[in-house]
């Protein structure tokens, strides 16, 4: 028989394995939730550990902001399914193995997905900003000095 069980239920033949994947896996549940919440509400501290790691996200706070406001629901979502994975890996014999991976596989593809919409998030704030900081430069759009000079030679010609 393919699926065989033990006279006490599924549950008696849970090994070490399963404890030891189960609490690595509610860990990563964990180390994903506290700050896929606090990126999504905008509320991550800008720091070196956790987070984005490409440059235009430590060029200015505001731009680590967005980017990390785009990336903090993936993490979330990855780290729900890192739970699901958790709750099945607690309890999971034979083919049941399968479903711990499958939500493994969606944490991480979460993850990579959330970490390049952030990322891309960050270059397109990033290029706004540089647009924007180059449109408002303190300096004169025409050069005075010149159109003086140009207006003085006018001025003695006539």
């Amino acid at each position: 028989m393919l699926l065989a069980q033990s006279p006490n239920g599924p549950f008696s033949d849970t090994s070490s394995i399963n404890t030891i994947i189960g609490i690595l896996l509610i860990v990563f549940t964990v180390a994903l939730l506290i700050p896929g919440v606090l990126a999504t509400a905008g509320k991550l501290p800008g720091n070196g550990v956790i987070g984005l790691r490409v440059p235009e996200v430590r060029k200015h706070e505001s731009t680590w902001r967005q980017a990390h406001r785009v990336t903090g629901p993936f993490w979330v979502l990855a780290a729900v399914a890192f739970a699901i994975g958790a709750a099945f890996a607690f309890i999971a014999y034979g083919w049941m193995w399968i479903l711990v991976a499958v939500a493994v596989i969606a944490a991480l593809v979460s993850i990579s997905v959330g970490g390049n919409f952030g990322a891309r998030a960050a270059a397109l704030v990033d290029a706004a900003r540089d647009a924007s900081d180059s449109d408002s430069s303190d300096e004169p759009a025409v050069d005075l000095g010149a159109l003086r000079k140009a207006a003085g030679k006018a001025d003695e010609q006539q």
